[in-house]
């Protein structure tokens, strides 16, 4: 925080939340009308000039990112003008920042999964290394990083307009990158060439489609979790120069009075990757959407796989994917933070409610196939921001706006809460009971209808 004031804890709470959801939206909507229109086919079918697509996406991408930042100042006002433009100012950039790397990623690679994955490595560091450098206090890696340079605008604090320059900047020159590589690529194919994959029999074929995102996914978990692990000690020294609003911030996710600030600060880590991890079963269900719409699943099922039997192995391997993503990262942070016992159990404890995340929409994906991506994405931004902030801006109580969020009833064993199933047996239920009726809607329905 660069200041005190109810405008400087709204920031603390919602502006990292803010500025990833921006950039991850951006980053999928830029791939999604560029490179998988391009890799489904569809481009073919119609009169565009080569560089049609990508500046369509382009405008749509940053006219929405400016609206958000819009909305986000508009929402922010009460609390005063001058610093709600600046956040919202900084939200737009990072918006306009992440389309422009979208953008390039969309040439380099032939595939929108790869394109995706480079992208999201870029968003991750971006997280990383912010993080980091407010965690070890060597402040200057927040000009690495364009979420540092949202900090560095300081809404609420110094307002220093011209640190946008730098985004901006940055988001031109990216973006004119994307156009030369346009220029210079065959129609069809990535600025890097790809090498062609092994042969591979049906049994395999859920590894083959998820493993490169499983990879990404696990290593960006590792990383993110030893970066972050090793700046809890100072987390104590950071929560008493901040004052009384981050000591309170901390105390939240504890369950005893005198709770660890640096054991708080774990657990919201862990807690973190819960969040985050959602994001991944959600996206392998989509993905078994495409492979339907585009035609792939019903070539599949006509080599007399059934239809029971190909989404049974999605699922068991992205059910399984999330265990891995999530225990390899709760290894990180135990390794470097000491209670690795601990973490571990309670990084295993926030497997199933990421779990029944995936089951909806396992559910949505079989019982409403057209409406599976904006349902998808509703349940995921509100997993988000429901409890902890639309919820009491709603003037719903805090208390009964975080039921609805799955992560909300499991044990907080790390800052003084005994273990307990129940919860988790729950949640393992309901996962199995929503995913199966979903898997029964899709049993009975036609395909890509």
């Amino acid at each position: 925080m660069h200041g005190d004031g109810l405008g400087n804890l709204a920031l603390w709470k919602i502006g990292d939340i803010a500025l990833t959801l921006v950039g991850l939206m951006v980053v999928l909507m830029v791939i999604r009308h560029t490179r998988a229109e391009e890799e489904s086919g569809s481009v073919e079918l119609l009169r565009v000039g080569r560089f049609a697509l990508l500046t369509a996406s382009v405008i749509e991408t940053v006219g929405l990112s400016i609206l958000i930042g819009l909305l986000s100042a508009a929402s922010l006002a009460g609390f005063g003008v001058t610093g709600a433009l600046a956040f919202g100012a900084s939200v737009a950039a990072v918006g306009c920042v992440y389309a422009a790397v979208a953008a390039v990623a969309a040439q380099l690679t032939e595939r929108a999964r790869t394109a995706n994955a480079i992208a999201g490595v870029v968003l991750g560091v971006g997280y990383v290394l912010r993080f980091v450098a407010d965690g070890s206090g060597v402040l200057w890696l927040r000009w690495l990083s364009p979420t540092g340079w949202a900090h560095l605008v300081q809404p609420y604090g110094g307002n220093r307009w011209w640190v946008l320059a730098v985004p901006v900047g940055f988001a031109i020159l990216t973006a004119a990158a994307a156009y030369w590589l346009a220029a210079h690529r065959d129609f069809g194919a990535g600025a890097v060439a790809a090498t062609p994959g092994r042969a591979g029999g049906r049994t395999n074929l859920p590894w083959r489609i998820h493993r490169g995102q499983l990879i990404g996914w696990t290593a960006a978990f590792v990383v993110v979790g030893l970066a972050t692990a090793s700046v809890a000690g100072g987390m104590r020294d950071m929560a008493d120069r901040s004052g009384t609003v981050a000591q309170e911030f901390f105390k939240r996710y504890a369950m005893t009075p005198d709770a660890d600030v640096a054991d708080a600060f774990i657990w919201l880590i862990i807690l973190s990757f819960g969040y985050i991890a959602a994001l991944y079963p959600m996206l392998a269900v989509l993905r078994m959407r495409t492979e339907e719409t585009t035609g792939r699943a019903e070539l599949t099922l006509s080599t007399g796989l059934s239809r029971m039997r190909w989404a049974a192995q999605h699922l068991t391997f992205v059910g399984l994917g999330v265990a891995v993503m999530m225990l390899a990262g709760g290894l990180a942070v135990g390794l470097v933070y000491g209670r690795l016992a601990s973490v571990l159990t309670a990084t295993a404890s926030l497997i199933p409610a990421v779990w029944i995340l995936g089951a909806i929409a396992v559910f949505v994906f079989g019982a409403l196939p057209r409406l599976a991506v904006a349902c998808v994405w509703t349940v995921f931004v509100m997993l988000n921001v429901f409890g902890e902030v639309l919820g009491p801006i709603l003037g719903v109580d805090y208390w009964l706006a975080n039921q609805v969020v799955p992560f909300h009833h499991l044990p907080k064993i790390l800052t003084g809460a005994a273990f307990d199933a129940t919860p988790l047996i729950v949640l393992t239920a309901a996962t199995a009971l929503i995913a199966g009726a979903g898997l029964i809607s899709l049993k009975r329905r036609d395909l890509t209808a």
